[in-house]
């Protein structure tokens, strides 16, 4: 992970390699490489959020999303947003997730992150997961902080606008 999470969304592509423009707010997560170019693209928007469109690829044969999809990307998202306020990389100790509905294939998918706890070397952070606006998942996590900053001073979580 890197310290640099997001860019402009002028020239985005989806999946498919076709234009497509995430909601209002959203910018790529970069960097876009890796596992994380395969199973998203990602995007990021102020107040801890994060969101990515689902395609046929992150479905399974019951014709809804595929938990391991959902997944990955909250486990990314929990990860990024310890690294954008603590500047510090970060590895995944327990994911806990608990599942509450099936979202489909072509569904926009959003996380809200809250970091609950940093202390020297542990973040303990939580998500709620919607698809196309309802609620899908929850998870709570704890990460492993490593020492040596990788940017810029920490910055403090982002207030989530109230709504």
């Amino acid at each position: 992970m890197t310290a640099s999470s997001t860019a402009s969304t002028a020239g985005d592509t989806g999946p498919a390699g076709e234009a497509f423009q995430p909601p209002e707010g959203f910018a790529l997560l970069r960097p876009n490489e890796g596992y994380i170019a395969v199973s998203g693209p990602y995007y990021r928007a102020a107040g801890g959020l994060y969101g990515f469109q689902s395609d046929d690829r992150h479905g399974n044969p019951n014709g809804v999303l595929h938990g391991g999809a959902i997944l990955t990307f909250v486990d990314t998202v929990l990860g990024r947003e310890v690294v954008r306020v603590t500047r510090r990389r970060c590895a995944t100790i327990a994911l806990n997730s608990q599942f509450m509905a099936a979202g489909k294939p072509g569904d926009w998918i959003e996380a809200k992150v809250v970091i609950r706890k940093l202390t020297g070397s542990m973040a303990f952070v939580d998500a709620e997961v919607t698809a196309a606006g309802e609620p899908v998942l929850t998870a709570t996590s704890i990460y492993r902080i490593f020492s040596g900053e990788i940017g810029a001073p920490p910055r403090p979580p982002e207030t989530a606008p109230a709504s």
